[in-house]
């Protein structure tokens, strides 16, 4: 269980990027992606990216394209938005 909570990105040539702690895919275009890591949310951007591989079991994804940029984000996941409101609505 270690093995799916360690967060990990190997990036090969800009063009293949393989990530380690995913928990959700929350959007994936060509163009851009976004991730639900263990360390956050994980905007990846790009051009002709497809989804090689995904095994959410194992919390991976295997991209391959062209990648321009990647960027994480605190707090956009829809997930997170429901605890935030329902934690203000328990209190």
């Amino acid at each position: 269980m270690e093995e799916k909570t360690r967060h990990k990105l190997t990036l090969t040539n800009r063009e293949l990027l393989e990530v380690n702690g995913v928990i959700n895919v929350e959007k994936f275009t060509d163009e851009d992606i976004l991730l639900e890591t263990d360390e956050g949310m994980l905007n990846i951007k790009g051009e002709n990216m497809h989804m090689k591989q995904l095994n959410l079991d194992a919390g991976m994804i295997v991209i391959e394209g062209i990648v321009k940029a990647m960027a994480y984000h605190e707090g956009l996941s829809s997930s997170s938005k429901r605890k935030g409101l329902l934690g203000r609505l328990l209190k």
